[in-house]
């Protein structure tokens, strides 16, 4: 299928069909800044009786294109917040295509003095190749962090302890800007926890991913773009928010455009705390005889953590536009977070055959420090003819992490504490530092009418070592190592790329075929090993993968439009997953990494569907996946401690849909959801024993905003995640429900927002897993129910009002094709 599919794609690009209609293309601007405009709307009406034929947006290069018959138009361009253009246009057929050149579009101040323009945009927007969450828009996301604001992106579900997964998979590539950044590095769930919603300015989704982006991800990339506005003067937002469980913050953002610079900074501050825990049963047994369980333990645990959040991020750069087509940026980013947490785990164990128990409490006081600093640089340049274009950039992070631990454990008799039987005291310690180097080229050339060529290259080299140490203090009052968790890791990733596309346009077709080709170098050192290089653990040996992609998309006119899509891609394992251990706060359940994993590679195969009304849109997607090599975690019993860790297990397949709706059902109601359901289907072998396991599994999302008159916005948000199998286990279901209120104040300047998370106060997670001689149940939750306000002032984001020139203002900058160019408020 695979191969049938990207021959068809060839062959589409290969040849040009002919139409009899006429294609009429353009490009559109912002004349302020000289930038193209993505999403602006054009319509086509004929002449004289303005009746609308067809329309069509901009594409982010500003490009737009689409086909009419022979006869006279009027073509209407616009854009929120700007001064409509409209061009009359006479196609005859002696220009096949005909174009109407370059059009610029100028703000249209006196709207914005009186209009909320976020306020207009969609929450939600859908492309063929991307989904777009405009964080800005969501009342319910002003206050929250972003983990908070992927919770409530479609497809995307985030679990109590901050891990990302996108259709139910974790292999999900995570970017800043586009590239993968220090504020994602070595501690993904503490790095994006640190970083605020209120800096974020829209998140991409991308399940298939073309060859231009980073093979890795096996899910697909989640693109989290932050904000920097190039509108001409000074313009910035300060934020400031506190809740309960008690937290507070304050952000700021500032942005000033002057002829050829563009200058950009923002800081965020934030304190956060929460309270949380779980419950852990275990029932050991020793042999089941005659259908009878004997069990020789039965244990009770529960957990209580209290923890809090600091951090710090700066961020300043600039823009300057050598000439109108060569652009070079510079940007800094600083982060400080500090982590301090407080569990405390408690045993009560039962013995059935000896009629005996014992309490056990255990007590950690653990502190982390993180910081990280990262340089970038891009030039982009963009040639004389349309379309041709040269991006580098290179890019350099490092981070570290700087943790340790004082832990007290007390056993007793039983729960009444009335007799000390064992006391002990340990200390943790763990010293990381990363750093990374990136460089990228991407060069995009078009040829013949509509086709495009594409070639770049990437290299990627990172460096981490860890250093972790647990020790205990012995009758003598001196702390001793334990060797069995004491270790010295060095890791050591290299990645070098490059990839071509080549792609076509034809009207209402259009295709993409590419391919990459990664060499991947993964060096891997636990000293204690043989450094032969020929080990699991130690050495390392570089392999070559190609990444094949495929689009094709088909228009059957404005509001209905149809793709199919392949990729595959790849999993490595991170160094998480591959560090030997990774916890140790609760001595009895310890997480630890696989320094033996082995990559995972996907191919996904998706058909979708997307239809827009006036006032609503609906996309629906079926995707297949099939995986090798997939990772799973697998939980084992050695000297009554569990021991928790990924392995490969083996293949599986993936039949999914995914639905997603949004609409305007009155001028005070929006609703939107997301509903997804899937098949999966996997088969491996842990231990040399085989599983197969088959699960059904449903997940969605439902937002309701209303606005009460002029008073206030009310949003109402609830999720649900069902149950589904595992190899070794059972994931429970959870829902839960997100409430905010938000009121506009200082005549459309200021924003006050009220947040409830978790309003009943039931998400959790937690399920059933087994093994040779045990069963578990498990549940926990990260944060209990959470309250918070957020009031936000926007700095001269609503330019003065000023009276528009009679009779419009000059369009300007027109560069081809004939025709009449009117702009203002002239009727057609």
């Amino acid at each position: 299928m695979k191969k049938q599919l990207l021959l068809l794609l060839t062959l589409v690009c290969c040849f040009h069909y002919s139409f009899a209609s006429i294609t009429v293309k353009g490009r559109v601007f912002d004349k302020a800044t000289g930038l193209p405009m993505e999403y602006a709307t054009v319509r086509a009406c004929t002449l004289p009786d303005t009746t609308f034929i067809a329309g069509c947006i901009t594409e982010p290069t500003g490009n737009f294109s689409m086909q009419l018959e022979k006869g006279r138009y009027v073509l209407e361009i616009q854009y929120m917040g700007f001064v409509p253009v409209y061009k009359n246009v006479t196609l005859d057929g002696s220009k096949n295509p005909f174009d109407v050149g370059k059009i610029n579009l100028s703000p249209d101040h006196q709207m914005l003095g009186e209009v909320d323009v976020v306020a207009e945009q969609s929450t939600y927007e859908m492309t063929l190749d991307k989904r777009v969450f405009n964080v800005g828009k969501d009342v319910s996301n002003t206050a929250g962090n972003a983990i908070e604001v992927l919770e409530n992106i479609p497809a995307v579900s985030v679990d109590v302890e901050g891990n990302v997964s996108l259709r139910g998979d974790d292999g999900v590539r995570i970017l800043i800007d586009g590239k993968e950044s220090g504020l994602s590095g070595m501690s993904t769930q503490d790095a994006l926890r640190t970083l605020q919603g209120d800096m974020i300015e829209r998140i991409e989704v991308i399940t298939n991913p073309s060859v231009r982006y980073d093979a890795e991800g096996s899910a697909g990339i989640i693109n989290i773009i932050l904000k920097k506005d190039k509108r001409q003067g000074f313009n910035g937002a300060v934020n400031i928010r506190g809740g309960y469980p008690w937290m507070y913050g304050a952000s700021l953002t500032a942005n000033y455009r002057l002829k050829r610079w563009n200058l950009f900074a923002s800081y965020g501050f934030n304190n956060r705390s929460n309270i949380g825990g779980g419950v852990n049963l275990t029932k050991r047994y020793s042999d089941i005889i005659e259908g009878d369980t004997i069990f020789t333990q039965l244990t009770d645990q529960t957990t209580e953590r209290r923890m809090r959040r600091k951090g710090h991020n700066v961020r300043v750069g600039a823009d300057y536009y050598i000439t109108d087509r060569d652009i070079i940026s510079a940007a800094f980013v600083y982060r400080n977070g500090r982590l301090e947490t407080h569990p405390v785990v408690k045993y009560y164990d039962e013995y059935p055959q000896l009629g005996t128990s014992t309490y056990d409490e255990r007590a950690e006081d653990y502190e982390e420090i993180t910081p990280m600093y990262e340089v970038t640089m891009d030039y982009d340049k963009k040639f004389e003819r349309e379309g041709r274009s040269l991006k580098a950039n290179v890019r350099f992070f490092t981070n570290s992490e700087d943790a340790h631990s004082d832990i007290t454990e007390k056993v007793y008799p039983n729960q009444e504490m009335q007799q000390l039987i064992k006391e002990v005291y340990q200390k943790t310690g763990n010293d990381q530092r990363m750093r990374n180097l990136q460089a990228s080229l991407d060069y995009v050339h078009p040829f013949a009418t509509k086709a495009q060529w594409e070639i770049g290259g990437k290299y990627t080299n990172r460096n981490i070592n860890s250093l972790s140490e647990v020790t205990e203090r012995d009758s003598l009052g001196v702390y001793r190592p334990l060797p069995d968790y004491c270790y010295d890791y060095e890791y050591k990733e290299q990645v070098a790329a490059l990839y071509t596309s080549l792609g076509n346009d034809w009207g209402r077709w259009s295709g993409q075929v590419g391919v990459r080709a990664e060499m991947t170098n993964i060096f891997t050192n636990l000293k204690g090993y043989a450094h032969d290089g020929t080990d699991s653990i130690n050495g390392g040996k570089p392999y070559i993968d190609f990444f094949p992609s495929a689009h094709l998309n088909y228009s059957v006119n404005e509001n209905n439009q149809f793709q199919v899509s392949y990729t595959r891609r790849i999993r490595r394992p991170g160094f998480w997953q591959m560090s030997p251990f990774r916890s140790y706060n609760d001595n009895r359940n310890i997480r630890m990494g696989n320094p033996a994993l082995k990559p995972t590679y996907m191919d996904s195969y998706e058909l979708g569907y997307i239809h827009f009304w006036d006032k609503a849109s609906f996309n629906f997607t079926a995707y297949y996946r099939h995986g090798n090599n997939t990772i799973r975690s697998y939980t084992y019993m050695a000297d009554s401690v569990f021991y928790s860790m990924p392995v490969n297990f083996g293949k599986a397949d993936d039949f999914g849909v995914e639905l997603v709706a949004q609409g305007q059902m009155t001028k005070w109601w929006n609703l939107n959801g997301n509903v997804n359901f899937f098949r999966s289907y996997s088969n491996g072998t842990i231990n040399g024993k085989e599983y197969p396991t088959e699960s059904w599994m449903l997940f969605g999302r439902a937002v309701s905003k209303f606005k009460i008159k002029n008073w206030f916005d009310f949003q109402l948000t609830a999720h649900v995640m069902g149950p589904h199998k595992e190899p070794l286990g059972m994931r429970k279901g959870n829902w839960w429900m997100d409430l905010a209120v938000s009121k506009e104040v200082f005549h459309g300047n200021g924003t006050i927002t009220f947040n409830v998370r978790d309003l009943f106060n039931s998400r959790s997670w937690g399920g059933e897993s087994w093994g040779d001689g045990f069963w578990q149940y498990n549940t926990s939750t990260w944060n209990r129910r959470s309250f918070s306000i957020n009031f936000n002032y926007r700095i001269n984001q609503q330019s003065m009002k000023r009276n528009r020139p009679g009779g419009g203002e000059e369009g300007g900058g027109d560069e081809g094709g004939g025709g009449e160019e009117q702009q203002g408020e002239e009727e057609f």
